[in-house]
C-alpha cells in the first residue's frame, strides 16, 4: 500500500513538472486539474523553484480544492485566466441535500473527481466550481440533486466566502510536540497518537508527517486520517504548571 501511494506521489509529480515544461515550451499559462491541498503542498515547492509565476485558485477565497496555474515571463498570474466556471444551483429549502449528494449526482455524469473544486452548500441553494471541460455537462444534463429538482445557473456571487464551522478542544501541552497534539486533538494516549504518526496516517500543513517529535507552530494545520483536520492556536502563554495552553479547532 505505501508503495503504491510513493508511486502515485511520484506520478503527480512528475505531471507538476510537465505542466512547467509545457509552459516554458509553448510560452503560454498552462493549467492542472483542480488539487486537493496535499497535492497542492506538494506541488507548492517544484513550482516556487520553477521561476516561473504562479498562482493556486479555486474560483474564490478561500477555497480548499485550486488549480496550480503557471505563467510564462511576459505574463503576470491572472485568475481570470484560470479554466474554472462557477455555477448556482438552487434547491427546496426544506430538502437538506449535503456536499455528498452534490458530487454523487456529478460522478454519476462521468465527471472525474479532479474536474470539480469546491462544492458549497447551504440552505436552498449550492455553489460548485468546476473545469471548463464540463461546462456543458454541467448545464445541460443535470436537473436534479438526488431525487429533488434543482435550478442552475452560470456563476456565483461575487465576493462569495465559505464559512468554516468549526469544534472548540482547548487543553495544555507540555510542549508542542506533533504526538502530544495529535493526541489531544483525537482524544488518546501520546502512544497511540505517536502510532498514527509513525504508520502515515498525519498530516502536518497537508504534507506527510513521520516526526513524532516534530515541533508544531501556532496556525499549523494536523490532518488525522480518520479523525478529520485540526488547526492548532496558541499565544506561548503558560500555565502556572509550566504549560503551553492551545487551542485546537477542529474542522467540521
Amino acid at each position: 500500500m505505501a508503495d503504491k501511494s510513493q508511486k502515485e506521489r511520484e506520478y503527480f509529480l512528475a505531471r507538476v513538472r510537465s505542466l512547467i515544461a509545457l509552459c516554458t515550451e509553448q510560452d503560454c499559462p498552462r493549467f492542472s486539474d483542480f488539487l486537493t491541498e496535499e497535492q497542492a503542498a506538494a506541488a507548492l515547492p517544484i513550482a516556487a523553484k520553477s521561476g516561473l509565476k504562479f498562482l493556486f485558485w479555486g474560483g474564490f477565497t478561500g477555497a480548499a480544492r485550486t488549480m496550480l496555474g503557471v505563467f510564462p515571463e511576459w505574463m503576470e498570474p491572472d485568475r481570470e485566466a484560470f479554466p474554472i466556471v462557477g455555477a448556482t444551483f438552487r434547491f427546496p429549502a426544506q430538502f437538506s441535500l449535503t456536499h455528498r449528494d452534490f458530487l454523487g449526482s456529478l460522478m454519476a455524469q462521468q465527471i472525474r473527481r479532479e474536474m470539480v473544486g469546491d462544492i458549497l452548500v447551504r440552505e436552498g441553494e449550492a455553489f460548485v466550481f468546476a473545469d471548463e471541460r464540463v461546462e456543458k455537462v454541467l448545464f445541460t444534463q443535470i436537473d436534479r440533486i438526488g431525487r429533488v429538482g434543482v435550478q442552475i445557473a452560470r456563476g456565483v456571487p461575487a465576493g462569495l466566502k465559505f464559512e468554516q464551522n468549526y469544534r472548540e478542544i482547548r487543553g495544555t501541552l507540555a510542549s508542542l510536540r506533533l504526538d502530544a497534539a495529535v493526541a489531544l486533538c483525537c482524544g488518546i494516549g501520546r502512544e497511540k497518537a505517536a502510532a498514527l504518526i509513525t504508520a502515515g496516517l498525519v498530516q502536518k500543513n497537508h504534507a506527510p508527517a513521520g516526526n513524532v517529535s516534530a515541533q508544531l507552530a501556532d496556525g499549523d494545520i494536523l490532518t488525522v486520517r480518520g479523525s478529520g483536520k485540526f488547526r492548532l492556536e496558541t499565544d506561548g502563554n503558560l500555565t502556572r504548571k509550566g504549560r503551553i495552553a492551545v487551542r485546537i479547532l477542529q474542522y467540521l
